[in-house]
């Protein structure tokens, strides 16, 4: 077969469907998938139907996917692409699909070491031949596993929104508008094509709307059951979720500019996804109107420094976690929320923020287990909790701030690197804006029982040292074990929690207060 059937838009609708649901779709969902693929081009199409699946793990796609290709059981392969999606992220995971079916449908004559998938090869490309056969059937009115019955219950469809008024439901009489109880996916790729007229029930299941809105346009359309929304938007575009009902998740995703949710129920988590330009997204929760209203919102591979403007919302939760784009770890984006007395941060991947609110009177990240890059602004007094797993950057604000780091000195801390002064500088945890006298910070450490008394002259011993790694040595043996020890060096004053060895190591955790030339004694202790 010559390379260029392969890339015909029909034949790759065909490979797409069995390799991601192993099913072949409905006379009208299909022949509506060609034309989605003939008019935005195959790898378009391709990238958007694999993109309701990057909610799996890669290990889960790649058996998903050399299972239904018929290549299992193969350890070596199922290893290969599963690193091949790590390294090159699951977002492309649709075109990888495509590709791989296209690869095996050409191996039927293979020699050589492709000669070990000629059988494979022939069955996948009769399947290929019997899909389309049931596919390009106009009498098959629901999808169907290889050539046998429609079996509708048990499998998910891709419908795709038009320029018009859709009514999309399980009701619908047409196949490219009927809906299934099992995981639906609902495409509006074309600016326009959701719009304030749809309607759309995605009865059970968890069901996925992706949509792209025109900048400046508002839409709100009639969503139910419809769980988890993505947004592209064009600036300043709105999307209204009043007429939504069992709305779970909410998102701007890719390349979205300034935007805004209207709407939102309280409940609903709102999030900022796969964002490389950035932008400000302003949510406005419908239901926001008492004195302790608490919203979610998650941030994941968000790394063009958006914003997020969140009003009458007292306790703010923020995830940072991971999104599909390879290589990225860290999220950036400042946080402003007018009326929040409390801001929790967690998740696993790190996050530079600023924190503005003139109320904010707590930011709690201890249960982010990567590094925090924090900067208030706008606050006054506020109490921050950090972890010590990371090598965290923290800038305090006006005011008598209270800095709480907890997990300091052993086995779970962050390791500081000890190869040089530079390394080990790198692996501090840094706070700037301390103010001795008005600020406090206070250290958690299981292993620490008390601050070290020094006399001037340990002090100036240590200060007068060749380096920092220097200073910090003596530090610590000068300190002794499970002792905490707050020393000058240069321009910035340091914190060492010693552990129980009393020769510095690793499993030590070291504070840098940057710029402060005096620590008073009241100004720091151990709790």
């Amino acid at each position: 077969m010559a390379q260029t059937f392969f890339d015909e838009p029909y034949v790759v609708t065909t490979i797409l469907n069995r390799v991601f649901n192993d099913q072949s779709p409905a006379y009208a969902v299909y022949n509506n998938q060609v034309a989605s693929a003939t008019s935005t081009g195959i790898n378009a199409f391709a990238l958007s139907f694999g993109a309701s699946f990057t909610s799996l793990t890669e290990d889960q796609l790649s058996i998903k996917l050399l299972g239904n290709l018929g290549l299992l059981p193969n350890a070596g392969l199922q290893t290969a692409l599963r690193d091949y999606l790590v390294s090159g992220g699951k977002a492309s995971v649709g075109i990888v699909a495509m590709q791989l079916g296209q690869i095996l449908s050409g191996l039927e004559q293979a020699t050589g070491d492709q000669a070990a998938f000629n059988a494979a090869a022939v069955a996948w490309n009769k399947e290929l031949v019997d899909s389309y056969k049931v596919s390009s059937n106009p009498a098959n009115t629901g999808p169907a596993v290889g050539t046998g019955e429609p079996d509708p219950a048990t499998l998910s469809v891709t419908l795709s929104l038009t320029s018009g008024d859709d009514s999309i439901s399980p009701a619908a009489t047409e196949a490219k508008f009927k809906t299934t109880s099992n995981n639906d996916t609902l495409l509006a790729s074309t600016a326009g094509f959701l719009s304030t007229g749809d309607s759309v029930d995605g009865a059970a299941g968890t069901d996925t709307l992706r949509a792209t809105l025109a900048a400046g346009s508002t839409v709100g359309p009639a969503l139910s059951n419809i769980e988890k929304v993505y947004i592209t938007a064009g600036a300043g575009a709105e999307f209204s979720a009043a007429g939504t009902t069992g709305l779970t998740e909410l998102w701007t995703n890719g390349a979205s500019a300034s935007a805004t949710f209207s709407g939102v129920t309280l409940g609903t988590t709102v999030g900022i996804q796969n964002s490389v330009a950035g932008g400000a997204l302003t949510v406005n929760f419908a239901n926001a109107n008492g004195p302790v209203d608490a919203a979610t919102f998650a941030l994941a591979d968000a790394t063009g420094k958006d914003e997020v403007i969140m009003a009458n919302i007292e306790t703010l939760s923020v995830r940072s976690t991971a999104g599909t784009i390879a290589g990225t770890t860290v999220n950036s984006a400042r946080i402003t929320a007018a009326q929040a007395e409390k801001i929790v941060i967690w998740g696993d991947q790190a996050l530079t923020t600023t924190v503005a609110g003139a109320r904010v009177g707590v930011v709690d990240a201890t249960a982010l287990t990567k590094a925090l890059g924090l900067t208030l602004a706008g606050t006054s007094g506020v109490a921050v909790a950090v972890n010590a797993q990371a090598a965290h950057k923290i800038t305090l604000g006006d005011g008598a701030d209270t800095l709480k780091i907890t997990g300091l000195a052993g086995d779970a801390a962050k390791d500081i690197n000890l190869g040089t002064s530079t390394t080990l500088a790198a692996s501090a945890i840094e706070v700037t804006g301390f103010a001795s006298g008005i600020d406090s910070i206070q250290l958690d450490a299981a292993k620490v029982t008390a601050k070290a008394v020094l006399g001037a002259t340990d002090l100036a011993s240590i200060a007068a040292s060749a380096s920092l790694l220097d200073a910090t040595a003596l530090a610590a043996t000068t300190a002794g074990t499970n002792k905490a020890i707050a020393f000058r060096y240069g321009a910035d004053t340091y914190i060492l929690v010693n552990d129980g060895v009393a020769a510095l190591n690793a499993n030590d955790s070291l504070i840098k207060l940057s710029g402060l030339s005096t620590l008073a004694d009241s100004s720091w202790g151990v709790a």
